[in-house]
């Protein structure tokens, strides 16, 4: 089927903005700021430097503490502030809230964002400490620097890939991955946040895995069995998440908005699937082997998608050569309230 010229010929910074919607930097910070200087916030984590982002349920703000010491020492945390929806039952909010905070406190690896402490601020909210990364997230890369270079892409995905692995082995599935949440180091180490949409779908002492029929996460990235009423196996959804962030970090743009024959652009991708052709966004940005393995993250049939863990074991991915704070797992900052970190060591912040 020939393309739309105007689809293809698009800025493509502009495409993914468009395709992805309004960004979180686009809030009212100063008046959120102000707001939050009346909260009986926790002390131990220092004092607000900024606000960083906001999503859906929670605003993330940068806090900073000073060690007195000679020389002093600056440590560097992330806190989010859970938001509670209008009209929303206090208990359903805080059940909400300690689920995210019980998985994502769980999970121990370089390549998945360490929660610290949840913690009341104010009267009714509540609050997670959290490791902070101070590259940005991989979305605002994205929109500034457009389409990445195949070397950083690689490194990206193979580091993603790992983070998945390690979470489908603890039996959670993340459900939501997009680039808003995945987060850089300033290093280059990437790390997957935002647990809100999670899953358990195996606990230690099971070996079945419990099956999901809930839709959830962002438009492009939300998978197509989704979309009807049989249950699925919620590893294959993060599987073709990933996928598609490979996409958009190679090309700078989405491939459709949503993947269901409504889109245009996917019925293109599932015309040419069925035919056997290959689809024009994947055939440009790889090569035989990455091809291979990008098709398989997003086959049509989510049985046939491979686990993460044979991803891994592919020749392309077992070749990519990752950046040093890839391949040391070197943290932005050590671990917990109790260490501390230069601001020589942070001076891109």
């Amino acid at each position: 089927m020939a393309k739309d010229p105007s689809r293809m010929k698009a800025p493509r910074k502009k495409r993914f903005a468009q395709t992805n919607g309004e960004h979180y930097h686009h809030l009212d910070a100063l008046n959120f700021k102000k707001s939050l200087s009346q909260w009986d916030r926790p002390k131990k984590y220092g004092e607000i430097c900024r606000i960083t982002g906001s999503g859906a349920f929670g605003v993330i703000l940068l806090l900073q503490k000073t060690q007195n010491c000679n020389p002093p020492i600056d440590r560097y945390y992330a806190l989010k502030v859970f938001r509670r929806r209008p009209g929303q039952p206090l208990a359903e909010y805080q059940k909400r809230v300690r689920s995210e905070f019980s998985i994502a406190s769980s999970l121990q690896h370089r390549n998945i964002i360490q929660a610290f402490e949840l913690l009341p601020v104010g009267t009714d909210n509540l609050c997670e400490s959290m490791e902070y990364c101070s590259g940005g997230d991989l979305y605002s890369l994205l929109v500034v620097s457009g389409p990445l270079e195949t070397a950083e892409a690689d490194c990206f995905f193979k580091q993603l890939l790992r983070g998945i692995c390690y979470m489908h082995e603890m039996g959670v599935a993340h459900r939501d991955l997009k680039p808003e949440n995945l987060l850089l180091s300033r290093r280059g180490s990437l790390k997957i946040s935002d647990f809100g949409n999670a899953e358990c779908f195996r606990f230690s002492w099971e070996i079945q895995v419990h099956m999901s029929r809930q839709r959830c996460g962002t438009g492009p990235y939300i998978s197509p069995e989704q979309y009807h009423k049989e249950e699925f196996d919620p590893r294959s959804v993060d599987i073709w998440s990933a996928g598609i962030v490979y996409v958009a970090m190679r090309t700078g743009r989405n491939p459709w908005k949503t993947a269901n024959e409504a889109d245009e652009c996917y019925r293109d991708y599932l015309e040419d699937r069925q035919a056997g052709r290959g689809y024009f966004l994947i055939e440009d940005i790889g090569h035989d082997r990455s091809r291979e393995v990008l098709y398989s993250t997003l086959d049509l049939n989510p049985l046939r998608r491979p686990t993460a863990a044979a991803i891994l074991r592919t020749q392309w991915v077992k070749q990519i050569a990752c950046c040093e704070a890839a391949s040391s797992g070197l943290h932005e900052q050590l671990p917990g309230p109790g260490t501390s970190q230069s601001t020589e060591e942070l001076s891109g912040v």
